[in-house]
């Protein structure tokens, strides 16, 4: 794990301004908002004490006898209260403004998070070290209302801690210069600790990781059976509480070791804070000061202190989140797709792929190499070959999901580089061998999110159904397609409401999402691999049976490649045989051989 750099002063401050910054443009009412609600929480504090001060001072003197002295106690009084009332209503205004602000950062930063995330060229998906960052600034964002917050009560201790050292010069500049630099120690113990305490816990990340995962894994029930049966649940526990104690043990010895540090930063404010006692005593006793003084003396040395310490340990408890600000500025500055202008507003009749060459990102070999095909509506089409010849690589620059290195592929004469992928990922429907389940929803929903361009529709879901052949499944379930298909979701402890679906029923659902899309091209990727072959051939029978379709297959079954109208076969990035089943069989070449033990046994 590469060590982060420390943050100097310089570098704190300038991270501070970043997330005030990028937390005013999110939201400028919530940055305005958060800090005049500090700057208030700030001196509200020391105006109470102000009064109250004087409340005592005038309540001495009309206790010696002052007649007039009798009129202002009631007036302190009164304006004291009335500021405290003040207090109390701006507190549950102020908590329900931490809420709101909380909520409007969170909500911000997290669409902006998944937007730009959304946006990126899609071949970043499979870039190991952008998918590392893009962890690395999720983590952040997760927090960073938490840092505004933690921003907004630094401000609050900066305030009052300045606030308080001013008051401290109205009574005396001495004093308030000998606080300031008796607390100037005190903080930079509590930073020290702060810092310390961060590093202990990073220290200690990875096997907090695993106590994670471990919890995570025992609290599923979906792994009981696993765990139970090769009898892991218990060794499984017995390592999470060895790597719990192991925690423990190492934070309390990191207290203990700290004990001291903390202990010295306490006493020295607490002589700092006897000695001004001391002195206003003094004074009071020699009628240089008003009573009172003692109360205000006494408040604004412990506010000036504790905010102070305050501060400290903010800027320790946040020292690790800035320096991940980092992170989460370098995602957000990876440049988006750039934006094309060109749209397909027609069914396609022609996708063209022109010696086309491609390759992954940071490698050198190619994975496609001058790969050239025509593809017209209508037309049914199979490409195969052996696992790593590059049939999916294929459809993912078919798709536009990918660019090619060389070559180009056109879709009606219009370069796919210039096409907007909206315009044309809306007349595809792919399903491939890894597909979403979408288990927040019912088995309606999941069907109908194959197209939420048009209001959705039971008699295109009905008919879906049929067509992927799990319409039966459906109809044995209680509550037919409103039920959940993972059964934490079940409603109002109604296990009826949810069912637990098999891999190929699965399948059969992604299938009727994309036969509920009813796109004119069809791309399949191994996408029955999950179903018996008999239902397979039945289902691709009515499928091939749509002449208006166009569709690419990527498939092993000889049963579902030999109703192809073409079928290109691939090895090593290159097409070596192209034409139907008939034809490529009787050639005896690479396409025979892959298929021979389905041939014979046919």
């Amino acid at each position: 794990m590469v060590k982060k750099q420390k943050l100097t002063l310089k570098k704190y401050l300038t991270s501070i301004g970043r997330v005030g910054m990028t937390s005013f443009r999110l939201s400028p009412i919530a940055g305005i908002v958060q800090l005049i609600d500090s700057v208030v929480r700030a001196l509200l504090p020391i105006a109470t004490t102000y009064f109250a001060a004087l409340t005592t001072s005038a309540l001495a003197a009309a206790y010696a006898g002052d007649p007039d002295a009798a009129q202002n106690v009631f007036v302190y009084v009164l304006i004291t209260s009335g500021i405290s009332v003040v207090m109390l209503l701006w507190n549950s205004i102020s908590n329900y403004i931490s809420q709101k602000t909380r909520y409007v950062i969170d909500a911000a930063v997290e669409d902006k998070m998944r937007q730009h995330f959304g946006s990126l060229p899609f071949e970043l998906y499979d870039d190991k070290d952008v998918i590392d960052l893009q962890e690395k600034a999720r983590r952040f964002s997760y927090v960073f209302s938490t840092v505004f917050n933690t921003i907004g009560s630094m401000i609050v201790s900066i305030v009052g801690s300045i606030g308080a050292l001013v008051a401290l010069t109205f009574v005396n500049a001495w004093l308030a210069l000998a606080v300031t630099i008796a607390i100037i120690p005190g903080i930079v113990i509590q930073l020290r600790l702060a810092r310390q305490q961060a590093r202990h816990w990073e220290g200690n990340i990875t096997n907090r990781r695993r106590m994670g995962n471990m919890g995570w894994m025992l609290a599923d029930s979906r792994n009981m059976a696993e765990l139970r049966m090769y009898g892991v649940l218990k060794h499984i526990m017995k390592n999470y509480a060895k790597l719990r104690e192991k925690d423990e043990k190492q934070r309390l010895d990191f207290e203990l070791r700290s004990i001291w540090k903390q202990t010295l930063a306490d006493v020295g404010e607490a002589l700092v804070e006897l000695g001004a006692l001391i002195w206003i005593v003094l004074e009071i006793i020699a009628r240089a000061q008003p009573v009172g003084q003692f109360l205000f003396v006494q408040q604004m040395v412990s506010r000036a202190m504790g905010q102070a310490s305050s501060l400290a340990v903010q800027l320790g408890s946040i020292d690790e989140d800035l320096a991940n600000l980092v992170d989460y500025q370098r995602f957000m500055d990876i440049a988006v797709e750039k934006e094309k202008t060109q749209a397909i507003q027609h069914v396609p009749q022609r996708i063209e792929i022109d010696k086309v060459t491609f390759r992954y990102p940071k490698t050198n070999a190619a994975v496609l190499d001058e790969v050239s095909m025509v593809i017209t509506a209508g037309q049914h089409v199979a490409i195969v070959g052996e696992n790593g010849a590059g049939k999916s690589t294929l459809i993912k620059l078919i798709m536009g999901l990918y660019s090619p290195n060389h070559g180009e592929i056109r879709v009606d004469g219009l370069s796919l580089a210039d096409v907007t992928p909206e315009s044309w990922h809306r007349h595809i429907a792919m399903l491939g061998q890894e597909f979403i389940s979408y288990y927040f929803a019912t088995i309606d929903e999941n069907i109908t999110l194959g197209d939420v361009s048009r209001v959705a529709s039971s008699a295109r879901v009905k008919a879906a159904m049929d067509k992927a052949e799990f319409a039966d499944v459906v109809k044995k379930l209680e509550h037919g397609g409103n039920t959940y298909i993972e059964r934490w979701m079940a409603e109002n402890n109604d296990e009826a409401t949810a069912t637990e679906l098999s891999g190929g029923q699965y399948q059969r659902l992604a299938l009727a999402r994309n036969f509920y899309r009813d796109s004119p091209i069809i791309i399949l990727d191994e996408p029955t691999s999950a179903i018996d072959a008999l239902a397979e051939s039945r289902i691709f029978k009515r499928l091939f049976a749509d002449t208006d379709k166009t569709i690419i297959t990527i498939s092993h079954r000889l049963s579902t490649v030999e109703k192809a109208d073409v079928i290109y076969m691939l090895e090593q990035g290159k097409i070596v045989e192209q034409g139907t089943h008939k034809e490529l069989v009787s050639q005896r070449g690479a396409y025979f051989r892959m298929f021979e033990s389905q041939i014979s046994g046919s």
